[in-house]
């Protein structure tokens, strides 16, 4: 088994592919019309869009402060 951080990632991943797969599962055997399960996918997928692109900016706007902090005190 993979050990530190790169065996704590994957881990991560792995669990959250495994939590959307059971959902998504979920949603299609469950006992209700086609249409009405697509509609939910559909918002399941559009809120899971956006939760995306907000981690993406907090990452990015992260990471440009850690750059900003870094060339100040590189030059102190």
């Amino acid at each position: 088994m993979t050990h530190g951080r790169f065996g704590v990632m994957v881990g991560g991943v792995s669990f959250l592919a495994g939590l959307v797969a059971g959902g998504v599962a979920g949603l299609l055997y469950a006992p209700q019309s086609g249409i009405r399960t697509r509609r939910q996918l559909a918002i399941v997928a559009d809120d899971a869009m956006e939760r995306v692109g907000a981690m993406a900016e907090d990452a990015t706007g992260a990471a440009y402060r850690a750059v900003d902090r870094g060339r100040r005190l590189a030059k102190i």
